[in-house]
């Protein structure tokens, strides 16, 4: 299942393309001053004459837009053509970064949702399993006296057409396969599957024994479904985090089947409480971004002895984020938030990363519960304001 150490990932992921994307929009602004005060060719007035008054412009222009993006209030007057221009690119760019953030949150939630019809593929591609073994004996005809139909009698693939909830969520995820699919499944067991010596000396007891039925049910999905390469570099041409995606995978199909009785088979849900875990990654990557000013200021004030240029953006992201965490989320101990962000900067960012990272949050954490903008609630929770 889902835990919260891979939303915090997810969450960072966006936040990175987040600021990626914002610079990228930040230069915009600029580039299209350059492009606002350029000579007007259509004028009597040679090029060159035009060139000081327009630069001059410019250079005002950019004055005022650096100060919107500072948040410095306007405090001299400027000519009313430079202020128009910056107000105009500086709208431009909070429209645009507005709409990147939104994106971003919604693709984060579709994708961490998307790992639950992986998951359901799974299952269907051990559902279809039975057709295949019917159409390899068919094709085979007279070949050889291996009779893969009889796969079908196996108890675990018999009831799946008869599982109410698993076929209903096959319907509400429009979960079937493509023509690849069914191509690259078919192949997989006439060179794996087929050729393998714990399926061939299964087949001959197929649906006779409960035990043995789930067995080999077990070691399809370990052995073929879920690692064997070719399926690898199927999920990884979907999924472009199926590193990162596989485990959860692999978990909740691996729980579908510990089992001791076909009345025990039931849906691996996403997470325990998706709706509690889904609010907290959104609300945690919204308040990041909508409290960056506050996060800059507190982390910048410890990091002050550090130049910008040598703090890694992913550190200075993990940073504000875990920042956010403690003042967001006040059933959450300081502890656990600081040590979720040191195991993701080791795993994410250089290799000092996670001892920089805690001796930075550690500072920043008392700080702020000493001015009571990090408050906690509940037993336990209140462990360093304490001290």
């Amino acid at each position: 299942m889902v835990n919260r150490r891979l939303l915090r990932v997810k969450a960072f992921q966006q936040m990175y393309a987040y600021w990626t994307q914002e610079r990228a929009q930040h230069q915009l602004a600029f580039d299209e001053l350059t492009y606002i005060f350029l000579p007007d060719l259509s004028l009597m007035i040679v090029k060159e004459e035009q060139m000081p008054r327009l630069e001059g412009l410019r250079k005002l222009a950019e004055i005022q837009l650096t100060e919107f993006f500072q948040g410095i209030p306007t405090e001299e007057t400027i000519p009313e053509e430079s202020m128009r221009a910056a107000q105009s690119v500086y709208k431009k760019y909070q429209v645009s970064t507005k709409k990147i953030a939104e994106k971003l949150k919604k693709d984060m939630v579709s994708e961490v949702e998307a790992i639950n019809n992986t998951y359901l593929k799974i299952l269907f591609y051990l559902q279809s399993l039975s057709e295949i073994a019917q159409w390899d004996e068919n094709r085979r005809l007279l070949e050889n006296t291996t009779k893969t139909s009889v796969f079908k009698n196996n108890k675990i693939v018999a009831v799946f057409p008869k599982w109410k909830s698993l076929q209903q969520a096959f319907k509400d995820n429009q979960i079937g396969w493509s023509e690849d699919e069914e191509t690259r499944l078919k192949k997989l067991f006439i060179e794996a599957i087929l050729v393998d010596q714990a399926f061939l000396d299964y087949l001959p007891n197929a649906g006779k024994n409960f035990e043995d039925d789930l067995e080999i049910i077990k070691y399809l999905l370990k052995n073929f479904l879920l690692k064997h390469p070719s399926m690898t570099e199927f999920f990884e041409e979907k999924d472009l985090n199926w590193n990162l995606n596989k485990d959860v995978v692999k978990s909740m199909s691996t729980k579908t089947f510990k089992i001791e009785a076909l009345e025990d088979l039931s849906l691996q849900p996403l997470a325990l409480q998706w709706e509690d875990d889904k609010s907290f990654f959104e609300d945690l990557y919204e308040f990041t971004l909508d409290s960056d000013k506050d996060l800059n200021g507190w982390v910048e004030a410890q990091t002050k002895n550090w130049e910008s240029d040598r703090l890694a953006m992913t550190d200075f992201i993990l940073l504000k984020m875990a920042v956010a965490e403690m003042i967001k989320f006040p059933s959450i101990p300081v502890k656990v938030s600081i040590n979720e962000y040191i195991e993701l900067a080791k795993n994410y960012s250089t290799p000092k990363s996670g001892q920089f990272i805690n001796g930075i949050l550690d500072e920043i954490s008392i700080r702020l519960m000493s001015e009571k903008i990090i408050q906690k609630s509940g037993r336990g929770l209140i462990d360093i304001a304490s001290k």
